[in-house]
């Protein structure tokens, strides 16, 4: 099914979008997991797809024949030469890759987008505790757990993790019991690059990823990533980039295995729809209008209707939780306050009815020897009073 097809882009809120091309294996995992830990999917308040990008025939037939919402993006192809001519470098498919990334956002309905992995496999609660830290002024990262990769090892910002390297070898119990372990409240400055959360109409202020990683002196040197240099312009525009510790996602780390290869004699099955993308490069730096958008930078009322959608009463409750756990903070301190004095009142008359009997002069050595013997008469005087309230 194409996006856009069956449904009112209206009532959508959040658009999760995955890159794909080739691995008919992985758009089932993924598929699965983003539906069983995402039930706003189900709700109605996001949407997912895939970007069909450069697919082959293979991985396609198998998106229409699944009924998975999915656009084709086609690139148009460049040599390193013409690439670097427009300021990009190596590798080559990263140029066809960020622009998938930018097809997808522009067909995207949500006010918010999430981009992912099409090897990323997510935990409860991942894309809630997403968005409510969302703001206009910040880009969400879920907390990326990955495999210790032999050629391109963890990733800075990740977390250490081995649960799987295909669908095969995944261990979901294993993960999910990890992120119950490291899962906490908060944010955390910097971070991975996806899963990441941000509003869709800021994303296109920036101009959206540059059509590859930024050439240096060559085509070879690679002077920035196509990813840094997108968030560099969001931080120009004041949007910062922090990661959701309680938003855990896993990281297979081994992109799409070649389980559905092109085939030549299948060249002419890959019917690409009419109105499919065909994708060209731009120069970068791209064009942008480095200025505020046009409404502030503080959550609008669409991201506070949807945050009270997602969690019901929770906020009422939260707040009547505090307020009950205030009102008990008052009541013990206004007691404890009581027992001093009460305390501070049974020392005086102890005191006066000493001095009555003895003197001012000898009342404190009195007091004490009273009080060096009051614990061992303790328990004689408590066995008296629970008698006395007894009859």
């Amino acid at each position: 099914m194409l996006i856009g097809e069956s449904r009112g882009s209206d009532m959508l809120k959040v658009s999760i979008i995955s890159l794909i091309y080739q691995s008919s294996r992985l758009a089932d995992w993924v598929h699965d997991s983003v539906h069983r830990f995402t039930p706003m999917i189900e709700r109605g308040q996001a949407e997912f797809f895939f970007v069909a990008n450069d697919p082959t025939p293979g991985l396609l037939a198998h998106l229409r024949e699944r009924g998975y919402e999915h656009i084709v993006n086609v690139n148009q192809k460049y040599s390193d030469v013409e690439l670097l001519a427009h300021g990009y470098g190596a590798p080559e498919y990263m140029s066809r890759v960020y622009r998938g990334y930018n097809e997808g956002i522009r067909a995207a309905t949500g006010d918010y987008v999430v981009l992912i992995n099409s090897d990323n496999a997510f935990s409860p609660d991942w894309l809630e505790n997403l968005l409510k830290y969302s703001d206009r002024s910040h880009v969400i990262s879920s907390t990326l757990v990955e495999r210790d990769h032999p050629v391109f090892s963890v990733f800075p910002g990740a977390v250490h993790g081995e649960f799987g390297d295909c669908p095969d070898t995944y261990d979901e119990a294993a993960f999910l019991a990890f992120a119950r372990r490291i899962r906490k409240t908060g944010l955390q400055a910097g971070g991975a690059y996806m899963p990441a959360l941000f509003h869709r109409d800021i994303a296109i202020e920036a101009g959206l990823y540059p059509c590859g990683n930024i050439a240096g002196a060559s085509f070879d040197d690679v002077a920035r990533f196509g990813d840094e240099a997108f968030f560099d312009v969001l931080s120009a525009l004041e949007v910062s980039h922090y990661t959701a510790l309680d938003s855990i996602s896993y990281h297979l780390k081994e992109g799409e295995r070649d389980d559905c290869p092109f085939d030549p004699d299948e060249s002419q099955s890959l019917a690409v729809p009419a109105d499919s993308a065909e994708t060209p490069i731009t120069p970068y730096p791209t064009t942008k209008a480095v200025s505020r958008v046009a409404d502030s930078m503080s959550p609008t009322k669409r991201h506070d209707e949807l945050m009270m959608q997602i969690s019901g009463n929770d906020r009422r409750r939260a707040r009547e939780r505090k307020a009950a756990a205030d009102a008990a903070e008052e009541a013990a301190r206004i007691a404890e306050v009581a027992a001093a004095a009460r305390l501070e009142e049974q020392a005086q008359r102890l005191r006066h009815a000493v001095e009555r009997v003895v003197g001012a002069r000898y009342a404190e050595p009195v007091l004490r020897v009273i009080h060096s013997v009051s614990w061992m008469t303790r328990p004689l005087r408590l066995r008296l009073a629970s008698r006395q309230r007894n009859r």
